[in-house]
């Protein structure tokens, strides 16, 4: 468990985090993009109090992008929309191909 201060002033406890953690956000997000937001809320209180996604979406950038770095550090999301776009263009070339 680490604390910290962000830099609105307000307290952040961040614990350690599980393989359940990451499965709990996995399930709370709508979409491949939401999960590092849904991870953040699974694993940080604000001031003692516990936190959910939709708190996350409210908060000072500031405060994400430092709780963000401080969980997230070197990890990174794939993001599926360059996935599928890069996809859809490999499947776009190769029917192109085919013809």
């Amino acid at each position: 468990m680490k604390e910290m201060i962000l830099p609105s002033g307000k307290k952040a406890t961040i614990k350690d985090g599980k393989g359940r953690d990451l499965l709990n956000s996995q399930r709370k997000a709508k979409s491949a993009e939401e999960i590092a937001y849904a991870l953040l809320a699974e694993l940080t209180e604000i001031d003692g109090q516990k936190l959910i996604y939709e708190d996350i979406l409210e908060m000072d950038i500031k405060d994400v992008l430092a709780l963000q770095m401080e969980i997230m550090g070197n990890f990174q999301f794939p993001q599926p929309s360059i996935l599928s776009t890069s996809q859809k263009q490999q499947d776009g070339d190769l029917e192109k191909s085919k013809k």
